[in-house]
């Protein structure tokens, strides 16, 4: 095996070896020199089986930054249980990030693998990186772990920054907190609000009750909580990159499609019948690349959005009964209008929907931003038939005094 970095030939290459010469992992030197890692590694570096026993608990006292580190990460939900481990996974772009928590969790017994799995599903050698500790040695530092041994203030934004380097993503200039699990989500939001006054929002679950989405309820909140956390951040490998850098724009697009009925009030042709139709909405959102993930936003969580938000409501229904806005005209125009308002709480980058009625016809429509959404409210244009005052106008009067005038059933026999 001859390894690239240091021209030197080996019986094989491992992450000793690699270590010394380049500082490289061996999935970092594998996807540096574009080689799968089947060709690699030999038979006894793959499927092994981590053991107990070679891990210990080391001596002294848990440091309270060690115990900010790891409440943060048991914040975020990011701890997970497999066999008799207690781990916490990480993707080798944030392999350094991982590193960085190691500083800390190592003083709790916490040890770095870099695991190689033949994968069934993918037929291939892939790696898992993760820190790991048996579950029996964690629980004995269960009284030196909790939140509430944390100074409420700096020790608990040496946590949150944590969380944010870990779970955080940046949308259109808006902090985003994607929870699995709900634990403590009331306890961020009530803190940050009494001590900095920086407002968090919850929003609606996607798929669960189990999880939450956070995020910071204006441009100025992210604004605020970023520069709280600025110090912190820095300090941890890739959260400056992803909150502070500016890196270059794109635009990405999703398409879905939903089947759905509707009528054209006091249109003057078939379109006042009732029909059905399929539509195709492209959602596009224009934002940063992020650098840790490579995405403008992840398809996946897109797909979500639009699918719990719009399809899930929209789907073989008939649109002038599904949604009040379009009552009176669901037309294209004012469809899109909805479903931007929909979706802008969630996609801050979101510039533009293009729905496609027939293959021929379609509607582009780009709405306010999520800033100008919050100051402005819905669109009036939509609430028209719901307005409270729609029958104040004095107008009516007309029908109301002149018993001549009244409305009567046209074409009824008496």
């Amino acid at each position: 095996m001859h390894c690239r970095e240091c021209n030197t030939e080996l019986q094989r290459l491992d992450n000793e070896h690699l270590l010394n010469c380049s500082g490289l992992t061996l999935q970092e030197y594998a996807i540096r020199h574009q080689l799968p890692l089947d060709l690699l590694l030999t038979a006894d570096q793959v499927n092994q089986p981590d053991v107990a026993s070679g891990y210990t608990l080391p001596g002294g006292v848990v440091s309270v930054k060690a115990r900010a580190v790891f409440a943060g990460i048991r914040m975020a939900g990011l701890l997970q249980e497999e066999g008799e481990f207690t781990l916490l996974p990480g993707e080798i772009r944030r392999l350094d990030q991982l590193l960085w928590m190691l500083q800390y969790l190592q003083e709790f017994g916490f040890q770095f693998r870099q695991e190689y799995v033949y994968d069934n599903d993918t037929h291939r050698v892939v790696t898992r990186n993760r820190l790991k500790i048996p579950s029996a040695l964690l629980a004995e530092h269960n009284n030196d772990v909790g939140v509430m041994q944390l100074n409420p203030t700096s020790d608990w934004l040496d946590s949150l920054a944590v969380v944010v380097a870990c779970i955080g993503e940046l949308h259109g200039g808006y902090v985003f907190l994607p929870f699995v699990t709900v634990g403590d989500v009331d306890h961020i939001c009530e803190e940050l609000y009494r001590q900095h006054r920086i407002r968090m929002k919850v929003l609606d679950a996607l798929e669960n009750n189990q999880s939450a989405l956070l995020r910071a309820e204006t441009l100025e909140d992210s604004q605020h909580l970023l520069a709280l956390l600025k110090g912190r951040l820095h300090e941890i490998p890739g959260a400056s990159d992803r909150f502070f850098h500016q890196t270059r724009n794109a635009t990405v697009v999703k398409e879905l499609v939903f089947d759905s009925a509707h009528f054209i009030t006091d249109h003057p042709g078939k379109c006042s019948n009732l029909h059905g139709g399929r539509y195709q909405l492209q959602v596009k959102i224009m934002d940063r690349i992020d650098p840790i993930t490579g995405f403008v936003v992840d398809y996946g969580y897109l797909k979500k959005v639009v699918k719990t938000r719009v399809i899930n409501c929209l789907d073989h229904h008939n649109l002038n009964y599904a949604v009040g806005g379009l009552s009176w005209r669901s037309s294209t125009e004012l469809l899109n209008m909805y479903i931007w308002e929909q979706l802008i709480d969630y996609l801050p980058g979101l510039d533009e929907l293009q729905m496609y009625e027939t293959a021929q016809s379609y509607c582009c429509y780009q709405g306010p931003s999520l800033a100008e959404f919050q100051a402005q409210g819905s669109d009036p244009m939509l609430h028209h038939f719901q307005e409270r005052g729609l029958g104040d106008n004095k107008v009516r009067n007309v029908l109301r005094d002149n018993a001549v005038s009244k409305l009567k059933v046209v074409g009824h026999k008496e």
